[in-house]
């Protein structure tokens, strides 16, 4: 699914990140939901109690596990996952936010996703769950000038793909990467997968990620492509926070290109 920001959204954007300049101060932005499976449970069910129970716990553990966390209670599996840049108090705040939203956006459905700037947060009754589907491409308009697209491609791939490789064999599964696209206009980007996919599973949701720019955002000066194991983003300002970034761990080296 393709989905196009307009111009007043970014630069709604690239205010909040003037004003904010911080991960820590930022109000929870949603960005994304999907209600995945198309099955329904009846209220005042053993499913709604243990969702309630697994929203709850999650939100509880927001602080308490680096970012992520993975829980079953019963029936119901689900997670979070906030951005590597977050702070203990945005992705709470993030976690709290997207627990309390699903089910609204959600109703009574078995398997939901839902995605904000800081976090993602799924549960489902499935016993396995598709780290691949479903999907959203969102593309902030406008487009690079025309005189620019091919350069601006021939920057953004590369980089795209450095910060994927980073990302996979980083201990977070989280990193970014920047690059000039002019001497006066930086690139920045960031992928991330949730640390419980393996080496593979992360390279297949990159793979995955990446590959659906040309369709969905092909030019737009910053776009992002969200998928339930991973997500993958670029802009054209410091949408994450740089000084926080900076500090993480570096990977290792050896990793194997997309």
């Amino acid at each position: 699914m393709c989905i196009f920001e307009s111009s007043s959204t970014h630069l709604l954007l690239l205010s909040l990140f003037a004003l904010l300049n911080s991960a820590s101060e930022a109000t929870p932005i949603y960005t994304a939901h999907a209600c995945t499976d198309g099955s329904y449970y009846l209220p005042n069910t053993p499913f709604q109690t243990n969702l309630n129970l697994l929203l709850s716990s999650l939100v509880s553990s927001a602080t308490l596990h680096d970012g992520f966390h993975r829980t079953t209670i019963d029936d119901v599996k689900g997670l979070f996952l906030c951005r590597g840049d977050a702070t203990p108090s945005a992705c709470h705040d993030c976690v709290t936010a997207a627990a309390k939203n699903i089910t609204d956006l959600c109703t009574n459905q078995t398997e939901s996703i839902i995605w904000y700037d800081h976090c993602m947060l799924r549960y489902s009754n499935s016993s396995i769950l598709n780290n691949i589907v479903p999907s959203f491409g969102l593309g902030n308009e406008p487009s690079v000038p025309d005189s620019d697209h091919t350069r601006f491609n021939d920057v953004l791939a590369p980089t795209l793909n450095d910060a994927a490789r980073e990302a996979v064999n980083s201990s977070k599964k989280f990193a970014t990467k920047e690059a000039n696209f002019t001497s006066s206009m930086k690139l920045y980007t960031l992928a991330q997968c949730t640390p419980d996919l393996s080496t593979s599973e992360c390279n297949t949701c990159f793979a995955s990620s990446i590959g659906a720019f040309p369709n969905c955002c092909d030019g737009k000066r910053g776009a992002r492509v969200l998928l339930p194991g991973c997500s993958v983003r670029y802009e054209l300002f410091p949408f994450y926070n740089v000084s926080t970034v900076s500090r993480l761990p570096s990977p290792s080296s050896g990793i194997k290109p997309l």
